[in-house]
């Protein structure tokens, strides 16, 4: 185990994680615009249900996002470890550490950009259990592909 390797992935993710969250934040802010704010009719009727739909869209595309990354950062770290184990668990605390920040950074960054018509729309604490879940999900992957990492030294 390498904790200067498991701070590093970990790192990366988090930083990945505040580009996506700001995107994220950008894409449901330009939906919330086009269905809400500027809406009449029967769109202003329905638009708040339409935006709430765009930030659960988002988020889950956001957590989706961290398990293919953790893929990479497991095989290009785990290429570098020493032995099966030191990759497996390198790549699992790293991967599954760094998206636990990756999806908090990305998830309350997308949370505290909601404006005024999405009332209807997710917050921090509806999101904990899925974001743990990708946590989880991510570090399994990250040292499954650590391992497949070690073959291509």
């Amino acid at each position: 185990m390498n904790a200067d390797q498991i701070g590093l992935v970990a790192a990366a993710f988090a930083l990945v994680g505040a580009g996506v969250g700001i995107v994220g934040a950008a894409a449901t802010g330009w939906a919330e615009a086009a269905l809400a704010t500027a809406a009449t009719g029967e769109t202003a009727r329905f638009g708040p249900v339409f935006v709430a739909q765009s930030y659960l869209a988002a988020t889950a595309t956001v957590l989706i996002a961290a398990v293919p990354l953790a893929g990479v950062f497991g095989v290009l770290v785990g290429s570098r470890a020493r032995g099966v184990v030191s990759a497996a668990t390198t790549c699992g605390l790293g991967t599954g550490l760094g998206a636990l920040a990756y999806g908090l950074v990305a998830v309350t960054v997308i949370v505290v950009s909601q404006g005024d018509a999405a009332t209807q729309a997710h917050g921090l604490v509806d999101a904990l259990v899925p974001t743990i879940a990708t946590a989880f999900v991510s570090g399994a992957v990250g040292a499954s592909t650590g391992v497949l990492g070690t073959v291509m030294r």
